[in-house]
């Protein structure tokens, strides 16, 4: 079955979906409910199209791409900078624990993700879609709580961070600094995103609660991790005694793992309190979807509190930094799911199948839908004031055909 099919008066050809049982246009997807048209191998279950990542065209569901993951506003053109950038902060962490730098690395992994994230929110136009003080309140509120959380429990866990990682706490602290004071800040950086849900009511995107929960977390974690580490610039500027691995160990947990997990749980959260069903469908499994983003989220809150118990008792260090990652991977994970669940599943624009759209992901021109009836992508997984550019200036089919005959003695 072709996208370009076409009926004899010129107008795009329509066939019947076999999921929602609609005439949609013809094309490689349902522009209504993003299933694919075409027979494929993939058996699966309809209602999660694991073959077509909703956010990025091309991608199975599975692959392990992070920044299609982390950034799933922008387009395929503009991810390239952003890969860029993430391979940047990865070779300055390594840089500077190669060189013994200890405070240039805790601001390397305090505030490199954060900070490409915010570019994140520029380049795909999310200032121009969320209030700019929706945004101010979001940090700030992230950054205050995160700089209060540490000064509230640094005597609990001053020991810990004295003897350096790995060393362990002994006896009755175990429960209190393993479980109590991780699972208080995992609770704590997703209060920006329900306090701003509650004071800031209106439309609602999935997308738009996404960049929000993941912008509270990142602040609440960097700026906890910048408080809780600041000791350590007094130590001078080269750290000459301390031994390689463990600087390694602490540029893996607090530059890779404790950013990408925060912002994966707060992202999930985000994206669960900004769903919504379309009209059609808001009395059918409406909590479903939101109850799915939930329970990954908490699902990945409950591994990262074990790792709470990990960090504190007596296993080696290299031990504390596999379990770091594995977590960190499956929250990635979970968030790629919940992203593309709520893509596929949340209220859409106005249908208007009769005009046409220029794809921002695959560059075709396609009936104004939900999704993009040639690559499968949501039409909003691209920002607000990006559908709207589109359709202010919409593609107008021109005839190409030859000049007339009288016009061309």
């Amino acid at each position: 079955m072709s996208t370009e099919s076409e009926s004899s008066d010129g107008t795009t050809g329509t066939v019947e979906c076999q999921v929602c049982r609609t005439d949609v246009p013809a094309g490689e997807y349902c522009g209504l409910c993003g299933d694919h048209l075409t027979e494929h191998r993939d058996k699966g279950a309809k209602w999660l199209r694991v073959r077509a990542y909703s956010a990025s065209p091309g991608e199975h569901l599975l692959t392990p791409n992070i920044v299609s993951t982390l950034f799933p506003h922008l387009s395929t053109s503009s991810r390239l900078p952003f890969l860029t950038g993430l391979g940047l902060i990865f070779a300055a962490l390594i840089a500077t624990t190669m060189l013994r730098l200890p405070a240039a690395l805790i601001t390397v992994a305090a505030l490199g993700l954060p900070l490409l994230f915010l570019i994140y929110l520029q380049e795909s136009d999310v200032y121009r879609d969320v209030p700019t003080s929706t945004l101010v309140v979001t940090a700030g509120l992230g950054i205050g709580l995160g700089v209060g959380w540490v000064l509230l429990t640094g005597a609990m866990v001053a020991q810990a961070y004295d003897v350096g990682l790995g060393m362990g706490i002994a006896g009755s602290r175990i429960l209190r600094d393993g479980l109590g004071v991780p699972i208080g800040g995992l609770l704590l950086m997703l209060v920006p995103a329900v306090f701003v849900r509650l004071i800031r009511p209106g439309p609602r995107e999935a997308l738009d609660g996404f960049a929000i929960g993941a912008l509270g977390a990142l602040m609440f974690t960097a700026a906890a991790q910048m408080t809780r580490l600041a000791p350590q610039f007094a130590g001078g500027m080269v750290a000459r005694a301390r031994p390689m691995d463990g600087l390694f160990v602490e540029a893996g947990i607090r530059g890779v793992a404790v950013p990408l997990t925060a912002a994966a749980v707060g992202g999930l959260i985000g994206t669960a309190l900004w769903f919504t069903r379309p009209p059609n469908k808001k009395n059918q499994h409406r909590n479903y979807v939101r109850g799915a983003l939930a329970l990954f989220a908490l699902a990945v809150m409950a591994m990262y509190a074990g790792l709470g118990l990990v960090d504190v008792a007596r296993f080696d260090q290299s031990v504390q930094l596999v379990l770091h990652l594995v977590v960190t991977v499956l929250a990635v994970l979970a968030l790629r799911v919940g992203l593309h669940l709520a893509l596929l599943h949340e209220a859409h624009d106005e249908i208007l199948s009769d005009e046409p759209l220029l794809c921002s992901h695959c560059g075709h021109v396609v009936p104004d839908m939900a999704f993009c009836v040639a690559c499968g992508a949501a039409t909003r997984a691209s920002s607000r004031s990006s559908r709207q550019a589109r359709r202010d200036t919409r593609p107008v089919r021109t005839d190409a055909g030859p000049a007339p005959a009288e016009e061309q003695q």
